[in-house]
């Protein structure tokens, strides 16, 4: 049997089925094209107004995550110069996020060369990524969510570079089958944040991919303790684990929309000191990324699309089954996911065992990432 091609696997994210109805994806991949297409015949003008008005809304109605928008906003404020209240910056999130989500839904329509144009590089340069990928061991790509984070893999593969992101379903799978469809329309590939899903990512660095992580959050609660915006939470460490291990650069990215365009900024490229040490190798890279992520962030503080709380109280103790960021050495949960029973998963993730991925429910936890 021959092997699949890359361009096969950037066609079919790589996801555990978890039983999926096929009729329910179906209806979901509809739903996903016949959005698509409806809010593409629609004016640019129209479309605005709609999405702005849906961000008001949003705003006004979803008491939850206004209030973890603000908690977030509380942290960063006194060390940005936003010129802002914290309202009026959690209003201009939830647009901004509205604007996102309604472009993210275009994103199968626009045409490439309309897509490259939109997206203007206002800091760094083109050369820095190839510079680093002439090295032969891939880029990470580390990124927040900011801007329209989504036209950041759509503009690069446009641009012909080759891209990998690993993501997690925060939604029902109804929704997130829709909007991983419309994620992968331009040929980035997804994957999940499991065993396998590294072991493809570390596979297409070696073959000069960039791989594309959000950083900005822990959202699977197994990261490293960090002190960000001068307060204690945790922090992913995958990212700067696999680019210790493999000698991948790490770049730095992040978009901002800039009226009806994208900006993006490309920070110097840096490798992770690979020494005998593991731990203190990952917090070195982790610390560095944790100062790029604040410095980002407070330049934009109106445009940090971040609906889950990042400072939770009180601080969750990060669940550690495997060394932190090793999904390396974790083939054993693969093999137990295959061997347990859907019910006692279930179960599992009710007592917030770490040795079951978790099986996601039907119902929204937090607001679609867009």
């Amino acid at each position: 049997m021959t092997g699949v091609s890359d361009r096969q696997r950037a066609r079919k994210p790589l996801f555990r089925r978890e039983e999926r109805r096929e009729f329910r994806y179906r209806l979901s991949i509809f739903c996903a094209e016949f959005l698509s297409w409806l809010f593409w015949l629609w004016p640019p003008p129209l479309r605005r107004w709609f999405a702005d008005r849906c961000g008001e809304l949003f705003f006004r109605l979803s008491h939850t995550y206004r209030d973890n928008v603000l908690d977030n906003i509380s942290h960063v404020m006194p060390l940005a110069d936003s010129g802002l209240t914290p309202e009026e910056a959690a209003r201009s999130i939830f647009h901004t996020s509205a604007q996102n989500f309604l472009d993210l839904i275009i994103m199968p329509r626009v045409r490439r060369r309309k897509m490259v144009r939109s997206m203007s590089l206002v800091e760094g340069s083109w050369e820095q990524l190839d510079e680093a990928l002439a090295a032969g061991n891939g880029v990470v790509l580390l990124t927040a969510h900011l801007g329209c984070f989504d036209y950041i893999g759509s503009s690069m593969t446009a641009m012909g570079y080759k891209l990998i992101a690993v993501t997690g379903r925060t939604t029902s799978r109804f929704i997130f089958d829709g909007v991983t469809h419309l994620r992968t329309a331009k040929g980035i590939e997804l994957v999940e944040p499991t065993p396998s899903g590294v072991r493809r990512v570390i596979h297409c660095l070696r073959r000069g991919y960039c791989a594309v992580f959000l950083t900005d959050r822990d959202f699977f609660q197994n990261g490293r303790p960090v002190v960000f915006f001068d307060r204690e939470t945790t922090l992913p460490p995958g990212p700067v684990r696999i680019a210790r291990d493999t000698g991948a650069y790490i770049i730095p990215l992040f978009t901002r929309r800039a009226g009806k365009t994208h900006e993006m900024v490309l920070k110097p490229a840096f490798k992770v000191e690979k020494t005998g040490t593991l731990d203190a190798d990952i917090d070195r890279g982790l610390e560095q990324v944790t100062r790029l992520l604040e410095a980002a962030i407070s330049e934009n503080i109106a445009q940090w699309a971040m609906f889950q709380r990042v400072w939770p109280e009180p601080l969750i103790e990060p669940v550690r089954v495997f060394p932190v960021g090793s999904p390396l050495e974790s083939e054993l949960l693969e093999k137990v996911a295959a061997a347990v029973p859907e019910r006692l998963a279930s179960a599992a993730e009710s007592r917030g065992s770490k040795i079951v991925p978790p099986r996601p429910t039907d119902h929204t936890d937090p607001p679609p990432q867009s």
